[in-house]
């Protein structure tokens, strides 16, 4: 039960942190540009960790310990394991060019 505890809680650190990347280094900027300030920056390193954080932190807290994402010797994905990194890597890829299409309409380049 401890180690189930543990891997639940870590999917919820996990989803924090991604949540929480997301809204300083993210959100904060596109609100930043929506305010109308001259110069805005971001981290392009947000997109890729964002997603990571989020999708497996989920599937930690919904699934646990069960989630088998990489094999008994820890060097490869199983299927589940290339599923939510796909899945990460569509997030990251739209997420990213959503984000460049409302810097676009804002005027920014």
């Amino acid at each position: 039960m401890a180690q189930e505890l543990k891997y639940r809680l870590g999917g919820a650190v996990l989803l924090a942190v991604g949540l929480g990347v997301a809204w300083f280094f993210l959100l904060g900027p596109l609100q930043e540009a929506q305010s109308g300030a001259p110069e805005v920056s971001y981290q392009l390193k947000a997109f890729v960790l964002v997603p990571l954080c989020v999708v497996f932190g989920l599937g930690f807290l919904v699934a646990g310990s069960r989630l088998e994402y990489r094999t008994a010797d820890h060097k490869n994905f199983t299927v589940v394991g290339w599923v939510l990194f796909i899945v990460a890597a569509a997030l990251t890829a739209a997420g990213y060019f959503w984000f460049q299409q409302q810097f676009a309409a804002l005027g920014y380049v």
